[in-house]
């Protein structure tokens, strides 16, 4: 990892974040193919395509026929998808508005819109915020999808078509309970504000920058602690604070109060090191210790870490196998991020009894 910033692949992807930068002469010993292997299990294969339709002057080892096609016809299954799942979020966000609930779409499609070209960032399922706190929204879903999933910040795989929908009541929460207080109260305070922040383009309710960048460290946070973490993350979030209207801000103070230090100084180290995020556009001080954690996470698990070869077989679809393999991240973390993995398991026991409570 000494030299992870001087890995062709990341000077490659450096190049392919910045629509002006000059080709890098790593070019000139990428494996292609490897590449585009790569870009896949850390879903970002259409991001370094942004790079490699840019190669039009290289004199040496460029992408061949092969590698172009198959590139290309990845590139245009997303940009379908991303269409597909833009379409389903207008028609998600307003059929929640006949029924008098305001929302806002989370991360997917609304990161996107920060992208250069939206329609190549790999889309996902839709995450909606819904207002109106779990029990109304629980009860008004309950009418309308019955045998639905619920935990304590969505309801889970409500289907529009061929698209997965969350439907959140919260955005995101901490396992640590003052934290997981004081990061609720903020959610509520800043909600009127992006339940209005309309996209006329798009038409739906995308959150604030500010609120963004709180709620996109939690949700990479609980990626890190709970699923694994890939590079589209914390790319989503380099655009977050580099993309035109976004004031830099320090929100060290805030991150503090609400315990999102330890993760905030990590993701800054990672962004500075191999996205070259400037200063000025870090919202507290990076964190070379943590980050260098964060880092090791990314590389060995991809994107949802479904690539990571440290987990136990089959732990997807085992509940014990997967609570194991969270304890197991849990004592592997717990040096870096006392707080949230000291108080996972015990956040896990009670969050058993409010499923019990709030599915029927």
């Amino acid at each position: 990892m000494n030299d992870i910033r001087q890995h062709p692949y990341f000077q490659f992807l450096r190049f392919c974040l910045k629509p002006e930068a000059d080709i890098p002469e790593c070019v000139e010993q990428i494996n292609w193919h490897e590449l585009f292997i790569f870009g896949q299990k850390q879903a970002i294969a259409g991001v370094l395509w942004m790079g490699v339709e840019r190669l039009t002057d290289i004199p040496n080892n460029k992408p061949t026929d092969d590698d172009v096609l198959e590139w290309m016809s990845l590139t245009t299954r997303i940009s379908r998808r991303s269409n597909t799942v833009n379409e389903k979020a207008r028609w998600v966000s307003k059929t929640f508005l006949k029924e008098g609930f305001r929302t806002c779409l989370l991360k997917g499609q609304g990161n996107a819109l920060m992208y250069p070209t939206p329609l190549l960032r790999h889309a996902g399922d839709i995450d909606i915020w819904v207002e109106g706190g779990a029990e109304k929204v629980i009860d008004y879903v309950n009418t309308i999808h019955k045998g639905f999933k619920a935990c304590y910040h969505h309801i889970e795989f409500v289907k529009a078509g061929d698209v997965d929908v969350e439907v959140h009541y919260r955005p995101s929460w901490l396992n640590n309970p003052l934290f997981n207080n004081r990061l609720q109260r903020w959610f509520n305070s800043h909600a009127d504000a992006c339940f209005s922040n309309s996209n006329a383009t798009y038409g739906f309710q995308t959150p604030t920058d500010e609120f963004n960048k709180v709620f996109q460290l939690c949700h990479i946070y609980n990626h890190l602690l709970h699923e694994g973490i890939g590079l589209r993350q914390l790319i989503d979030y380099y655009y977050l604070l580099t993309h035109d209207g976004s004031a830099p801000t320090d929100l060290t103070p805030t991150l503090r109060h609400l315990g999102l230090m330890p993760i905030a100084g990590s993701v800054m180290w990672v962004l500075g090191e191999l996205f070259d995020l400037s200063a000025e556009h870090m919202v507290c001080k990076p964190d070379k210790k943590r980050g260098r954690i964060l880092l090791n996470e990314i590389l060995e698990g991809g994107n949802f870490g479904y690539h990571d070869h440290r987990f136990l077989s089959g732990s997807y679809r085992s509940p014990l196998k997967k609570n194991i393999q969270r304890l197991v991240r849990d004592l592997r973390l717990m040096a870096y991020f006392p707080s949230e993995s000291l108080w996972e398991p015990f956040f896990r026991l009670y969050h058993f009894f409010w499923r019990m409570r709030h599915n029927h």
